[in-house]
Order: structure tokens, then C-alpha cells, then sequence
């Protein structure tokens, strides 16, 4: 990702949980944003919701950047 300005969106919304369509529980939350902004690390966070997993995978994920800005900001 080279817009810096979207970067920067990222790095100020650090913790927050987005839908992730990518996730087993379809929630993540943002833990961090690499140096060079290019990719983002998150976690799967429990399901609010009353179908599907409710229970996420344990651990980190490596995800684009471009992905998790669409999550948060679309």
C-alpha cells in the first residue's frame, strides 16, 4: 500500500475489531501495521453474532494492508 494517508488511518485505529471475511469468526482486530505499511497483523476476536464459529483461531495473522483498510473504512 503506498497512500501514506491510509497508513497513517491504519496506525491510529490500532485495537479496533472489524468484520474480516477472512477470519473464522468473521471479526478481527487490528494488533499492528508492519514499518513499511505494506502488511497488517491480526487476531480473530469472538463472534457477536448467533451463527457460524463463534470461537476464533489462536494467534496472529499476517494480512495485506489494502485488505484491512477495505475491513475498517468500507
Amino acid at each position: 500500500m503506498k497512500d501514506m494517508n491510509k497508513i497513517e488511518d491504519l496506525r491510529e485505529v490500532v485495537g479496533r475489531v472489524f468484520s474480516d471475511n477472512h477470519s473464522s469468526t468473521l471479526r478481527s482486530m487490528l494488533l499492528s501495521v508492519s514499518r513499511c505499511g505494506n502488511v497488517c497483523y491480526t487476531m480473530e476476536m469472538p463472534s457477536p453474532y448467533s451463527f457460524g464459529n463463534k470461537n476464533p483461531q489462536k494467534g496472529m495473522k499476517k494480512q495485506p494492508s489494502w485488505l484491512v483498510w477495505n475491513g475498517i473504512f468500507y
